[in-house]
């Protein structure tokens, strides 16, 4: 089975490690380092599939005056890069972190690209099916919010299964398409359904009603788990460093065990591979041996 991933907001994902909380305003913390990691949650879903053993190709928005660590990462990881490249700069994002709390700034995705642009060129190219597409993350501003609609619809037709983990205005349009498998958190299930689920019956329900127009329905519950087609999978229990690609990973596992046929219980091993995310800094993929470990704990 090939995967192709399409990530129109990526980003560098900056990490700054302070030794305590702040204490007020105007505080300095010197010689503080950071580490960088080419980001986005489609890069961060192709990322996870190439480690995994997947064909992976990896497409969508790229500004071409800082690309280099994208084309870098892709082929370390022997993606196909699939970008289409635009005026100006891919944006970066800010992770700040210390013991017991963090604060994160994300920056607006090519401010500067003009709405004269056509996205769906970012589909231009793309062959037919059999495959599966991972459509992932927000939507720069000046890309129309009816964009994953007209994607899904694209694909499908080219004989391509999709997969979409998005929120708001283009999760709700994209829903008329009716991709095969969307992965909502609780809250961005309130514009889709109408409610934030916060019980059992609550979950059960918002998948019933979201699977009136898709066929599987993945919800996460933060740090708890996740929800899959209505059945909870509990995730392990961790040391948090960062949450960054936590659910990518938990996507990028879920949907190589469930479309690439691999063996082993689909949710126990997602739910495994989130956690463990959430033990590496700026979304770097974490080890497989911790993956395994923690889906035998379950």
């Amino acid at each position: 089975m090939k995967f192709l991933c399409i990530c129109m907001s990526p980003a560098l994902d900056a990490t700054v490690k302070l030794p305590r909380a702040p204490e007020g305003a105007g505080e300095i913390f010197k010689d503080v380092a950071e580490e960088v990691n080419v980001g986005g949650k489609a890069v961060n879903v192709a990322r996870w599939l190439a480690l995994r053993g997947a064909q992976v190709a990896c497409g969508g928005l790229l500004g071409e005056a800082n690309d280099r660590p994208f084309a870098d990462e892709l082929a370390k990881y022997g993606i196909e890069d699939r970008f289409v490249r635009v005026p100006g700069e891919t944006r970066r994002n800010e992770m700040i972190v210390w013991p017991g709390g963090s604060v994160k700034l994300n920056r607006a995705a090519f401010p500067g690209l003009g709405c004269d642009f056509d996205p769906m060129a970012a589909l231009a190219g793309i062959e037919a099916g059999p495959g599966v597409a991972v459509l992932s993350g927000s939507l720069p501003p000046v890309v129309p919010r009816d964009f994953y609609a007209r994607a899904v619809a694209a694909l499908n037709s080219r004989g391509w299964k999709v997969v979409l983990d998005a929120s708001g205005e283009p999760m709700r349009l994209a829903l008329e398409s009716h991709p095969d498998l969307i992965k909502p958190n609780a809250e961005e299930c309130e514009p889709l359904v109408g409610f934030v689920p916060n019980t059992a019956d609550g979950f059960r329900k918002a998948t019933g009603l979201l699977r009136e127009k898709v066929a599987h329905v993945v919800i996460s519950d933060g740090g708890s788990g996740a929800w899959f087609d209505g059945v909870f999978a509990p995730a392990p229990k961790v040391d948090v460093a960062d949450t960054t690609a936590a659910g990518d990973t938990l996507l990028a596992e879920y949907c190589w065990r469930t479309f690439g046929e691999q063996c082993g219980d689909a949710a126990r091993w997602s739910v495994a591979a989130g956690s463990a995310a959430c033990t590496m800094p700026g979304g770097a993929p974490p080890p497989a041996e911790l993956v395994e470990r923690l889906a035998a704990s379950a």
